[in-house]
């Protein structure tokens, strides 16, 4: 067993909308309801089509307003929610550190302590340079400047890697 691999950041509004974007992201292209939702807005487009060859201005307005809805307004919801979130959770602006090993990691801050095991973790997934831990339901976002030096970043994927827990 080596030394843990030492993770600090801040957890700020920044790091939280980086989160929000790159989790929504990554549970969209991994969902299988997509291909539900993209089933639902082709309907809803023949159902604009109907309804201006039919001149019925109920069925278009519909329609429309569920279209904006799902290729907008769902998104900026979620946002708000993680925000929100975010300014009701304990570990709003403060320094948090992750001690990463063989047995889990052990989340640490002025808020309190937290261990999960590698047992506890879903998968990790890196994207676009950050990384995301997942536990279901709830994603722990570990930004790029995290890490003391690529090494540090690189031995974490490879601890990962060998827990059967790194994601293609």
């Amino acid at each position: 067993m080596s030394d843990p691999i030492r993770i600090t950041y801040d957890w700020s509004r920044e790091n939280v909308e980086k989160l929000f974007d790159s989790s929504y992201k990554y549970l969209f292209n991994h969902s299988s309801r997509r291909y539900i939702g993209w089933f639902f807005i082709a309907l809803l487009q023949f159902g604009v089509v109907a309804a201006l060859k039919k001149g019925s201005v109920g069925l278009l307005m519909f329609s429309t307003i569920i279209l904006i809805y799902w290729y907008y307004g769902k998104r900026l919801i979620a946002r708000r929610r993680a925000i929100a979130s975010w300014q009701a959770s304990l570990f709003r602006d403060k320094t948090i550190t992750i001690l990463a090993d063989d047995d889990g990691l052990e989340i640490r801050s002025d808020a309190g302590d937290v261990q999960w095991s590698w047992d506890e973790i879903d998968e990790v997934v890196g994207i676009d340079g950050d990384v995301l831990v997942y536990r279901a339901p709830h994603f722990h976002y570990i930004p790029e400047g995290a890490f003391g030096s690529i090494e540090d970043k690189s031995r974490f994927k490879s601890l990962a890697k060998a827990q059967g827990k790194l994601a293609a």
